[in-house]
């Protein structure tokens, strides 16, 4: 069994290898980012800093500042938005890639998203990306009192 498994892994890295040939280093860039969900974790990106900008209001604003404040952060969310859509920054990942890594490493890469253990890894990277997320705003909010403390400090209040 173990046998046919392994067989059967380097039927699937040939496969994806000898097809990525036929491609273009930018082609095969562009099919990394499609393997790797890139515009999917963009998204993810701006819903968790939504999540992650919520509890930077005080506890002791009123109802009238929490709605401005909200409004605010929707503001500057939805400006974000705009400027860093995934049709914009796509050709700068893009560019970073191929500027970052050899056309060798990018087959390596596509290999190894192809495989069952790439595709493992992305399919179960929302969960992990979330956890690592719920983690750093644990710490930061940790730094708030210390923040406000050293704000108000330098402001000589």
């Amino acid at each position: 069994m173990k046998h046919v498994a392994l067989f059967t892994a380097g039927i699937l890295l040939t496969t994806s290898l000898a097809s990525a040939q036929g491609l273009s280093k930018e082609a095969k860039i562009e099919r990394l980012l499609e393997l790797t969900n890139g515009q999917a974790t963009m998204n993810q990106v701006f819903e968790q800093m939504k999540a992650a900008m919520a509890p930077t209001i005080p506890a002791s604003a009123t109802p009238e500042q929490r709605a401005k404040a909200q409004e605010l952060q929707s503001k500057i969310l939805d400006l974000m938005k705009s400027r860093m859509s995934w049709e914009k920054v796509r050709p700068a990942y893009v560019k970073a890639y191929s500027e970052t890594y050899s056309e060798e490493e990018i087959n390596g890469i596509l290999a190894f998203y192809e495989s069952p253990a790439g595709r493992a890894m992305q399919a179960k990277m929302p969960i992990f990306i979330s956890k690592v997320m719920a983690l750093s705003q644990a710490l930061a909010s940790e730094l708030i009192p210390e923040i406000e403390r050293i704000t108000k400090e330098s402001l000589g209040k």
